[in-house]
């Protein structure tokens, strides 16, 4: 994963926030995640590039290890 700068372009005023899903109104520029392919996942709101990209990547994978977590369960649950 990377993340990306560039000029905002979308003609939607907010967006939810990848890392935190707070919502955000987008500014000039915007930062992007995206994966080794180049394909974007999401917006990245200031308050979470405030905490530096480290801080972003723990979280991302936390969220993807909780989501994971989650998945399995539910998949155990349906057998």
């Amino acid at each position: 994963m990377q993340l990306q700068v560039e000029c905002n372009r979308s003609s939607i005023a907010h967006h939810a926030c990848l890392v935190c899903n707070q919502q955000f109104e987008l500014a000039e520029a915007r930062v992007i995640v995206c994966d080794e392919k180049g394909d974007k996942h999401g917006d990245v709101c200031p308050e979470c590039i405030a905490m530096g990209p480290e801080w972003i990547w723990k979280s991302i994978l936390n969220t993807l290890s909780a989501f994971s977590g989650r998945s399995k369960l539910q998949n155990s649950e349906c057998s």
